[in-house]
């Protein structure tokens, strides 16, 4: 099974490559591109509530198994982020000791009925629940290659490219 997700993981990234390298893909129907968007806002949705509600298994369910998150400085597998850092915040929102949010908006959305690329901003939010003390609220410059797989999308790659203004965040109404 994983030599299989491995094998969808680089098809993915071989689709995603070449039509970079080859130019515009043939463009898809306002229905189809429609259909995408949506399909890609329920995806966004669900990962704001997962963060919300601190469900760990919903949230890693929305990554390919060989996801890479990217910063600046680094790359780890997003399987890894989970163990090392995600898991202790996000459980402790299922436990009631803290209280996340996470708002996306997007200044480029393209791909196709398969594979998506997607950037914008996100905004995410944590308090601690006991004193109200503001544990995180940053805007985030992010990148994301999303692929369907199973009739799913899951990310691929996640690039948080770093720290974003609140007026660009306006200005992606």
């Amino acid at each position: 099974m994983k030599h299989l997700s491995y094998l969808v993981f680089k098809h993915s990234l071989v689709i995603l490559f070449s039509a970079f390298i080859l130019g515009d893909l043939p463009s898809l129907n306002n229905e189809t591109q429609n259909s995408r968007i949506e399909e890609l806002n329920l995806y966004w949705q669900e990962l704001a509530r997962t963060a919300k509600e601190g469900d760990l298994e919903g949230m890693q369910a929305l990554y390919h198994e060989d996801a890479v998150l990217v910063k600046p400085d680094t790359t780890i597998y997003v399987g890894d982020a989970f163990k090392y850092r995600w898991k202790k915040e996000i459980l402790e929102v299922r436990d009631g000791k803290r209280t996340n949010s996470l708002a996306f908006r997007f200044s480029k959305r393209v791909g196709n009925d398969i594979t998506a690329f997607e950037k914008g901003i996100y905004h995410y939010t944590s308090v601690e629940n006991a004193t109200g003390k503001v544990l995180g609220d940053s805007y985030i410059h992010f990148e994301t290659l999303l692929v369907k797989v199973k009739g799913n999308w899951v990310a691929t790659m996640e690039y948080q490219q770093g720290e974003a203004e609140i007026g660009e965040w306006e200005a992606l109404r």
